[in-house]
């Protein structure tokens, strides 16, 4: 079960090249060089997503983990408490952002918090500055359930890049009290599978030549 707008997970790590070396190991897939976050602290590994057996021309896997060239504390907010490879969080890509976003602002039954929307660059390794928005809550709702939303303005999408790719077999989340995240997932038309489980966490299992990765 996955919406039609949605964009990509984010693992995040607590150091991109070892997640990197880690994944090609059990994946059989190295996943790309993205780039950098300038002031942000954080740097990114790509990989292409196979969702259904046929590769998804807008969805893609992230790898997120501190910029070693970048003060440690900036990353803190995005990667503070990240010992191990986790699927932290997620994005869909609405048609129309505003609109969405004015959406939830209005919602009432659930109540859904987007955060502000935020201006984002990315310098790629080839130099080229990508330029989005998006929606960012710290801390982040119900665990990393909530999707953010995103908008990639101009920019060329990251999955159009020529990259290798993993099938995305599975994409769930767990939660004490699957009734709430069910209901706000509806409101954001973005469902996905929710389960009873102890806390509020989003699991994957990701498939490629050399085998699983579930996280």
């Amino acid at each position: 079960m996955l919406p039609a707008d949605f964009d990509h997970l984010v693992i995040a790590v607590p150091n991109l090249a070892e997640s990197v070396e880690q994944c090609e190991a059990v994946l059989g897939v190295r996943p790309v060089p993205g780039g950098v976050h300038p002031g942000l602290g954080t740097a990114n590994a790509l990989l292409g997503l196979d969702i259904g057996g046929t590769r998804a021309r807008r969805a893609y896997l992230e790898i997120l983990g501190p910029d070693p060239d970048q003060d440690p504390q900036l990353s803190a907010p995005r990667l503070g408490g990240v010992s191990a490879p986790i699927v932290q969080r997620w994005a869909i890509h609405p048609s129309d952002f505003d609109g969405a976003v004015a959406a939830a602002a209005g919602a009432s039954d659930p109540a859904v918090d987007l955060g502000e929307v935020h201006d984002m660059t990315r310098r790629t390794p080839e130099g080229e500055t990508l330029r989005w928005r998006l929606t960012r809550r710290i801390p982040l709702a119900l665990g990393g359930i909530q999707p953010f939303l995103i908008d990639w303005l101009d920019s060329p999408h990251p999955a159009s890049r020529d990259m290798p790719s993993v099938s995305l077999a599975q994409f769930w989340a767990t939660s004490p009290d699957p009734a709430e995240p069910r209901a706000v997932l509806a409101a954001l038309d973005a469902r996905i599978e929710v389960e009873e489980g102890e806390a509020d966490s989003l699991h994957t299992r990701l498939e490629g030549p050399r085998g699983p990765w579930i996280l």
